[in-house]
C-alpha cells in the first residue's frame, strides 16, 4: 500500500460522484477522511458506511486536526467550512487541483479528457486493467454497475482517471499516458470562449508524456506539433464490433481504450475479453425497464450536448430497430439551451415523440439567456405536434407521459435523457412501469448499462 502525505482529509460537498470518489480512494490508502454534503445520498453513505464522518448540512467548524479541506464546485466561497478554513490558516483548494496533486504520487498516470465519452472510456480502461491483474488506482466520473464503488487506491503504481476541462483543472495534472477523445466548444463558456478552452485542452497535451488522440475534428489542428501526439485512423478494433454496449460511440471508446491498454503492457486478448463483459457505466445508454414481450423499453442516458445525443438516438436505433423513439430530453443549463436549441431541434425532430423537460439550471441562476421553449417550436415548426414542453418539476413528468404510453399500441422505446435531476424521473417510471405489470411472469426492471 502507497500512503499520502495527509492525516485528515475533509471533503466539503462529499455527494458527487467525483468527490466521494476521491474521498475513497484517499480512505483506501489509509487517509483519516472526513466530509459534508447539503443533501443525503447513497454515496455519502458508502462513505459512512466504511466508517468514514460524513454529515448531511455543511458544519460551521472544521472537525480538528484537518490539514486540507477540498471542495466541489457546488461549494461557494462563503460557505461556512471554507471560511473556517480561512480562519483557521487549513489550506484548502477545489476537486481538480487535488487530484492533480494526488496523480503525483503514482508512477503512471492515465489520464482521460475530452468533450464527450471520457467516463466510459476510463471505466472501461480501470475494467480491463483490474481484469488483468494490474490493481490500479482508479477515479472514475460515473457509477460503474456491478462495482461496490467507482474509486479505489490500487497498489499505487498505476492511476486511471478522467479529467475535468469544465472547469479548466484537467490543465494542472501532468500524465505520463494522455487520452483526448474529442475537443468540441462544450464548458467553453466557464472558460472565458473557445480560444481558451482549446488552449486548456493543448496544456494538457503539452505536458502529458506521450497523448492518444484520434486524427478527426479538431484534434490534427491542435496537437499534431506535439512530438508526443499519437493521432489514430478512426475506426473500430475488429475484435470490438460485437460490444455489449450499442452505438458506435461506444465501440470507439473501446477500441481507444485497447490501444491504450495495449500500451500498458496488457495483451490484446486479455482487453478485448474484458471489454466484451464491460458492465456499462450507470446512466449511459443503462436499460431500466422491459416488458416480457421486449415490446415496451425503458432507457436512461446522459447526453446532454449535440453530439452525444445524436449518438444516444443513433445507438437507441441500432439496438431496437423495430421500435418507436419517445424521447423525453432535458437540456443542462440554460447556456447550452442558447448554443445548441436549433441543434437539439434538429436531432430530435427525427423520432417519434418527444417530452422536452425545463432545463436543469446546474445551482445557477441564467434563466434569462435562453427560452428552452424554441426546441419545442422549433420542432413542431417542422412536425406539429410532435413536441410538447413540460414546465412542470420532474416528480411530475411520469403523470403526464405514462397515460400517453398506457393508450399506446405496438413497440415503443421511452428514453430518459439528460445529466440533470431528470434521473430522478427514470427511476419513478421504472418503478411506475414494473407495477404496471404486476406480477406477469417474466416482468422484469432491467437496470442494466448494457443494451
Amino acid at each position: 500500500m502507497f500512503t499520502l502525505p495527509w492525516k485528515h482529509l475533509y471533503f466539503a460537498g462529499c455527494g458527487g460522484v467525483g468527490m466521494a470518489g476521491l474521498a475513497h480512494l484517499c480512505a483506501d490508502a489509509g487517509v483519516r477522511v472526513s466530509g459534508s454534503d447539503a443533501v443525503n445520498s447513497s454515496l455519502l453513505s458508502s462513505l459512512q458506511q466504511r466508517g468514514c464522518r460524513m454529515q448531511v448540512g455543511h458544519a460551521r467548524e472544521l472537525p480538528p486536526g484537518v490539514d486540507l479541506l477540498i471542495y466541489s464546485a457546488a461549494v461557494p466561497a462563503d460557505n461556512p467550512e471554507r471560511q473556517d478554513a480561512v480562519r483557521r490558516g487549513i489550506p484548502s483548494c477545489c476537486r481538480g487541483a487535488f487530484l492533480a496533486r494526488l496523480a503525483g504520487f503514482y508512477r503512471r498516470v492515465v489520464a482521460v479528457a475530452g468533450s464527450h465519452g471520457k467516463t466510459t472510456t476510463t471505466a472501461m480502461l480501470a475494467h480491463i486493467a483490474l481484469q488483468a491483474g494490474i490493481n490500479p488506482g482508479y477515479l472514475v466520473g460515473g457509477e460503474v454497475s456491478g462495482w461496490l464503488r467507482s474509486a479505489g487506491a490500487g497498489a499505487g503504481e498505476l492511476l486511471i482517471t478522467e479529467v475535468d476541462e469544465s472547469d479548466g483543472t484537467q490543465a494542472l495534472l501532468a500524465a505520463t499516458h494522455a487520452v483526448i477523445l474529442n475537443i468540441e466548444d462544450d464548458h467553453c463558456w466557464s472558460l472565458g470562449g473557445i480560444e481558451a478552452l482549446e488552449q486548456c485542452f493543448v496544456t494538457f497535451a503539452r505536458q502529458a508524456g506521450k497523448v492518444f488522440a484520434w486524427q478527426e475534428g479538431n484534434s490534427p489542428r491542435l496537437l499534431a506539433e506535439l512530438p508526443q501526439t499519437l493521432l489514430l485512423p478512426p475506426g473500430v478494433h475488429p475484435q470490438l464490433t460485437d460490444l455489449p454496449l450499442p452505438g458506435l460511440h461506444n465501440r470507439r471508446n473501446a477500441t481507444m481504450a485497447l490501444r491504450v491498454a495495449e500500451e500498458l503492457g496488457i495483451t490484446t486478448q486479455e482487453a478485448v475479453t474484458a471489454l466484451q463483459n464491460f458492465p456499462g457505466v450507470s446512466r449511459r445508454l443503462s436499460v431500466r425497464w422491459q416488458s416480457p414481450s421486449g415490446e415496451r423499453v425503458l432507457v436512461e442516458d446522459y447526453a446532454h450536448h449535440p453530439t452525444e445525443l445524436r449518438a444516444t438516438l443513433a445507438a437507441l436505433q441500432e439496438r431496437w430497430p423495430g421500435h418507436q423513439l419517445w424521447i423525453i430530453f432535458q437540456p443542462h443549463r440554460y447556456e447550452r439551451v442558447k448554443r445548441y436549441a436549433w441543434d437539439f431541434a434538429q436531432i430530435l425532430g427525427g423520432v417519434q415523440r418527444v417530452w422536452l423537460v425545463a432545463p436543469f439550471a446546474a445551482w445557477k441562476d441564467d434563466r434569462r439567456l435562453a427560452d428552452p421553449e424554441d426546441i419545442t417550436r422549433a420542432i413542431n415548426l417542422a412536425k406539429p405536434g410532435l413536441a410538447q414542453y413540460i414546465s412542470a418539476g420532474v416528480q411530475q413528468i411520469p403523470g403526464l407521459v405514462l397515460p400517453a404510453l398506457a393508450e399506446s399500441r405496438g413497440r415503443i422505446l421511452l428514453a430518459v435523457i439528460g445529466a440533470g435531476d431528470i434521473g430522478k424521473a427514470a427511476g419513478m417510471f421504472a418503478a411506475a412501469l414494473q407495477d404496471s405489470c404486476g406480477a406477469a411472469e417474466g416482468c422484469r426492471d432491467a437496470s442494466s448499462s448494457r443494451g
